[in-house]
Formats: structure tokens, sequence, C-alpha cells
């Protein structure tokens, strides 16, 4: 089975973070996919990163990792205030967003504008946010796929199942149960429906507690290298209850966020 990406759009920097990105990028292409890699000169001095021969530098070494694994891949330098003024716009000419990220402050990247987190809370597509694999299995072997039980969880079961089954990655599913929690019928029918995709039943694990903190210590503990959860789209203030943009900054791993339905629950 192909993985759900085709064209990927990688945004590089001069730095690890975005050479996991490219890494991950050009992993999930791997099969048939291109990768689009994106640099932009903004108009802020941001550190040597960001200068424009850093810039182009980065941009072909993603290149020349993308020839290694023999995935096609094309480059652009973008001008720009804000490199997410590119990045949006451009992602919805793609079927996935690949952006790396620096660390874990969620709170003062939506507020004040690290990339990746406006991303995670501005994009319509889907996104991964990409992180060196915690533990000894490479990305993405190790999936952890977060159901909120709701019909607007399937399209990231599906995604989840075809990354597993693509790349014959260990696949967990966890749903979060909150008081009256009454979603078994869908998580079952999930459950089910994986295991059809994938030839292996998966594990469901149902803690009880805080959403993001089950999602984020499961994962540890599974030494998975991927989350894949759905997102509502929230947008500014609102965002700070979103329990995916929560496991995005709190995870150790990667995160791949694929909108969810409209009647999604808190993921």
């Amino acid at each position: 089975m192909a993985t759900p990406f085709t064209s990927i759009l990688c945004g590089v920097e001069g730095n690890p973070a975005s050479t996991e990105a490219a890494r991950q990028a050009i992993a999930l292409a791997a099969d048939g996919g291109e990768v689009h890699f994106v640099a932009v000169c903004t108009s802020f001095e941001l550190g040597p990163d960001y200068h424009r021969d850093t810039l182009e530098t980065s941009l072909e070494e993603a290149v020349v990792l993308a020839g290694k694994a023999g995935v096609p891949a094309a480059t652009q330098m973008r001008e720009a205030k804000y490199a997410i003024d590119v990045l949006l716009p451009e992602s919805q000419e793609h079927d996935l967003l690949v952006l790396g990220t620096h660390g874990k402050s969620r709170a003062s990247g939506i507020m004040f504008g690290s990339t990746a987190s406006e991303a995670a809370h501005g994009t319509e597509q889907p996104l991964l946010i990409a992180r060196e694999a915690p533990g000894s299995d490479p990305f993405p072997q190790s999936i952890l796929f977060a159901s909120d039980g709701t019909a607007g969880s399937w399209s990231p079961a599906r995604t989840a199942a075809r990354l597993a089954s693509a790349f014959d990655a260990e696949l967990g599913v966890i749903h979060v149960a909150d008081s009256g929690d009454d979603r078994h019928s869908v998580l079952d029918e999930q459950v089910a429906e994986i295991e059809e995709a994938t030839g292996a039943a998966p594990e469901l694990s149902r803690p009880e507690g805080h959403a993001t903190k089950e999602i984020v210590e499961t994962a540890r503990a599974k030494g998975a290298s991927l989350i894949v959860a759905g997102r509502r789209g929230l947008r500014g203030i609102k965002a700070l209850g979103s329990v995916s943009e929560r496991v995005v900054s709190s995870a150790d791993c990667s995160v791949l966020l694929i909108p969810a339905g409209e009647d999604a629950s808190k993921l």
C-alpha cells in the first residue's frame, strides 16, 4: 500500500531540526512521491540559520538527501516578512506540509510567532511536525494513533493505517476516556479496519485522565516515533484548548495532524 502523501512541501532552514524534517519528508515520499523544499529569507535578522547563503546550502543538502533515497525533489527560495506567510498558502498545493521544531514552548509559539506552532493552528492541510525519533526504531516504524472516538477521527485513523501498512510499522491506538464516554462502536470499527489494512490487530489503550498527558506518556512508553491525531483547526486563543496542539508541543516524537470532520471532539 502506498503512503497517503505523493506531493510534500518541506520548509528548510540551516539547522538540525530542518535536516530532520527533510529526512522525514523524504521517507514519506519514498514510494512514488516527490518533495518540494522551500526556504524563506525573512526581513528580520533571526540569526545565522536564516542568512541567504545558509538557506541555499540547506536546500542543496536536502536535495542530496532526496537523491540518495531516489526521491524526486525541487527547491525554491522565497522572500517574505514571515516564513509562515509563504508556507501556509504554498501548502494548499500539496498533500502534506513538513516542518521541524526547535522546542516545546507552545504558548509562546502561538502568541509570538514560532513557525511550527503557527502552522499547527493555522493550516487546513495535513501537517507533520518533525522530531528525531526518541527510541531505537527509526521514523515511522512505531506509530501511535490518538482517536477521540468520533466520526471525525476516521480520516486520521485511515492515514495511520496506510502509513503502518506502507512501512510495515507497529501501530497502536489510544483513546483517553472522559466521564460518560460512550464511543466504543467507532473505536471498535477503527481497530477492525486497521487490522484489515495492516494484517495485525492494533493494541487499543483506553486510559482515563488528562488527554495530552496520557497520549504523550503512552507514546513515550511505546518508543513511538510518530503520533497521528486529528485536528479541528482552532485559531488564535481558542487553540490553547486543543488537545492535538498540546500534543504537538509536548511530545518527544514527531506528530502528524490530519484535519478532522466537523463532528470531531477535542482532537
